[in-house]
């Protein structure tokens, strides 16, 4: 389905989360490290949906379904919509409101197959399961990742896509560090403790990568780690 408003705009909604000109649409993003980081991140994640949707049909007539967890404004559950899946979901507890448009956007966007789940979410969360789950920038903001991870990894049924915040200021493949540098909350590893953390729990990783959030000043929130994990 195709848009339905010819002006193509999001402008008047204010100044949102992400970017929307992968839709065609104009938008005003929020001031800060919000388009830095989105240009750092946008295309792998992009690369890893579009993979995954592919790879989960046997048959183009194929039904696949999608969840994004930690999904702030739902942006990368109506990227998957928009390359194919045929339901989408946004979960979220919507701790800073970037829920509140988007209904209003996906509306915009003509993307009626896309649904939001307002509910906290943790290592006993009991979603639907899905046949692609993408974790995206959720679990350095937890106090039990581990628990998390192995959580999406098991609502997955066909594959797990991972992005995650890691610090560039120590390579120690033991790093782990909670509540984060210099903050009450979260936590923080390392690229290699990370990827010993991913590998514990998921048995499979067909594709990672690695770049900066330029966007992030302090070596602690710079680096970002990115996983595709088959099932």
């Amino acid at each position: 389905m195709f848009p339905t408003n010819s002006s193509n705009s999001l402008v008047d909604l204010g100044p949102l989360y992400h970017d929307y000109s992968f839709f065609g649409f104009k938008s005003i993003q929020k001031e800060g490290n919000f388009e830095l980081n989105q240009k750092a991140k946008e295309p792998i994640i992009i690369a890893y949906i579009a993979y995954a949707i592919a790879k989960s049909k046997s048959d183009p007539k194929d039904s696949v379904t999608f969840s994004e967890l930690f999904c702030a404004d739902g942006y990368y559950a109506m990227i998957a919509s928009r390359l194919g899946c045929n339901l989408s979901f946004g979960i979220d507890n919507n701790k800073h409101g970037f829920f509140d448009k988007s209904h209003e956007i996906i509306k915009r966007l003509g993307l009626d197959n896309v649904k939001f789940i307002k509910e906290e979410i943790t290592g006993e969360s009991n979603f639907p399961s899905t046949d692609i789950v993408a974790n995206l920038g959720g679990l350095y903001h937890v106090d039990n990742p581990e628990e998390i991870l192995r959580m999406s990894y098991n609502m997955s049924n066909r594959f797990l896509i991972v992005q995650n915040v890691v610090s560039l200021r120590t390579e120690n493949e033991n790093y782990y560090e909670a509540p984060a540098p210099g903050w009450t909350w979260g936590n923080r590893y390392s690229k290699k403790s990370f990827d010993k953390m991913i590998n514990k729990i998921c048995n499979k990783v067909i594709d990672h990568h690695f770049n900066e959030l330029i966007g992030n000043e302090r070596l602690e929130d710079r680096g970002s780690v990115y996983y595709l994990i088959e099932k």
